[in-house]
């Protein structure tokens, strides 16, 4: 960031707390943010089985939205969800100080696209006011929101603009799991922002399970629960048919900038390999995130993998000894081996769906790797992230 935008940051940290014009726009507290016809919002608990980052607990007339680690190693962070048209509620000291969101919301910016496919699943991206940068999007739904001006860009250039979301004044901003230091001067405007951290959930169904948040801002706690059951469901149903079957050996990653991040087997990459019934180095070690090596140690343990699933992108086989020629000693990349990239389904401008709708949808990334390892278990199965890189 320059020294010219921290000034400006900090100027107008002053002017937010010593003048209403820097203030977000105001109505009716109690009806801030939300729809003339609101209907009742629940105050009760929401039960989370596989996440573990976040929390919802129902108290009298309202509930509490807890986010464990808002980003890595912060304190947690605690928001208030109020029904529309309900009084302040009376709050224990704990809550002093803490964010009031009236929900069922309104106007959201979106700091992650890993949000994005949980607005679409809830039908509900027409809340969807604000994104933090167009490139990054392949949803075409919530392209088109931007492209069309119903949402906005508040930081295309990496750097938010709180001026500007300031302006705005949407119901909630939600994080991109990250303390930005824009941040402040949201919240001295009265602009609730939520630390926003499904990543730092280690497994497939945990991150996914995060729709239920999605759904208590919007008032649609029936619906995102329905729709996780349906995905639980349907990768319980996959894992099923690869539980029991022989290991497959698999080469995971590539290396990048000389050195090769290997996934953890306690790691949510890491789960869904082990569900889907692969073996590879990382794969006993029960840390969350990835392993750091190198090539030579990664040919060295896994090499004779016939399976390498990769990022690439690779046109051909050949393409990648071109990259580095050390590569072409992997067995995938030899007769009767297989190269993958999860890079079949991408945006206009580069943005990948494994990384948005696959946070998502954990099922259908498992479904393509079970029919990628285990051909016979999945006949007639479409790749959804996932594409095989012609030998060449």
């Amino acid at each position: 960031m320059t020294r010219l935008r921290v000034l400006g940051l900090l100027l107008l940290l002053l002017v937010a707390g010593c003048s209403a014009p820097a203030v977000a726009p105001e109505q009716d507290a109690t009806r801030a943010g939300c729809a003339p016809d609101a209907p009742p919002s629940p105050t009760g608990t929401v039960t989370f089985d596989h996440a573990r980052n976040v929390s919802i607990t129902g108290a009298d007339g309202y509930r509490v939205l807890t986010f464990k680690q808002p980003y890595p190693g912060g304190a947690p962070q605690s928001v208030v969800l109020v029904g529309c048209g309900t009084p302040d509620p009376a709050l224990p000291p704990q809550l002093a100080g803490a964010p009031v969101v009236r929900t069922p919301v309104t106007s959201i910016y979106s700091g992650s696209t890993t949000q994005l496919p949980f607005l679409g699943e809830l039908h509900a991206l027409d809340d969807l006011t604000g994104v933090a940068s167009l490139d990054y999007i392949s949803d075409g739904a919530a392209r088109a929101r931007v492209e069309s001006g119903a949402a906005t860009q508040f930081a295309p250039s990496g750097a938010i603009d709180a001026e500007k979301v300031i302006a705005a004044g949407p119901s909630v901003v939600l994080s991109g799991g990250t303390e930005d230091p824009a941040f402040p001067a949201l919240r001295q405007a009265r602009i609730p922002v939520l630390g926003w951290a499904d990543y730092l959930d280690s497994s497939p169904l945990g991150q996914a399970e995060w729709i239920k948040v999605m759904g208590a801002l919007t008032g649609r706690d029936a619906e995102a629960d329905a729709a996780y059951r349906g995905i639980e469901q349907r990768y319980a149903a996959v894992a099923a048919k690869a539980r029991g079957q022989k290991p497959v050996p698999v080469t995971l990653g590539q290396p990048y900038q000389g050195s090769w991040n290997v996934p953890a087997g306690g790691s949510t990459a890491g789960a869904l390999f082990a569900d889907a019934g692969a073996t590879w180095s990382g794969k006993a070690k029960k840390q969350s995130g990835s392993v750091p090596s190198t090539l030579e140690n990664v040919l060295a343990a896994d090499g004779g993998a016939k399976f390498w699933l990769t990022d690439g992108p690779f046109r051909t086989t050949a393409d990648v000894a071109k990259s580095d020629p050390r590569l072409s000693a992997f067995a995938a990349v030899k007769p009767g081996g297989q190269l993958w990239t999860r890079d079949k389904l991408t945006g206009p401008t580069g943005g990948n769906q494994i990384y948005e709708r696959g946070v998502a949808h954990p099922d259908e990334i498992l479904a393509d790797v079970v029919s990628i390892l285990h051909p016979a278990l999945m006949p007639g199965h479409q790749q959804v992230y996932y594409q095989r890189v012609p030998t060449g």
